[in-house]
């Protein structure tokens, strides 16, 4: 019986890569000026491009309101420690794996 409900179109299937294992997101290199979120700067405006990680990590971003072309504010970020994200009037705690997994770019 498929599933019904929620469906994450940033979470796609990629011929050859993962197939049978589970595995989720497209996997690609960086783009030019794109960067993961916890190494972007503090108080800066920026541009969700891409969401990596597996189907629970785009899952659970998309739950919090984060998608690609989303605009965010990166309040304080620190090595190994927690990222908050100020997005559509509230305040989010990112962990540390899941700002390395979110690309984002200069708004």
């Amino acid at each position: 019986m498929p599933r019904e409900g929620f469906r994450n179109r940033q979470c796609r299937r990629v011929a050859g890569e993962g197939a049978g294992n589970g595995s989720g997101c497209r996997r690609r290199k960086h783009f030019d000026g794109e960067q993961p979120l916890a190494q972007a700067g503090c108080g800066r405006r920026l541009k969700v491009c891409r969401i990596g990680g597996g189907r629970g990590t785009c899952a659970r971003m998309a739950s919090l309101g984060i998608f690609p072309g989303q605009e965010v504010e990166l309040v304080c970020a620190a090595d190994q420690s927690r990222c908050l994200v100020r997005l559509n009037g509230s305040t989010v705690s990112l962990g540390d794996g899941a700002a390395e997994n979110i690309l984002v770019s200069a708004a």
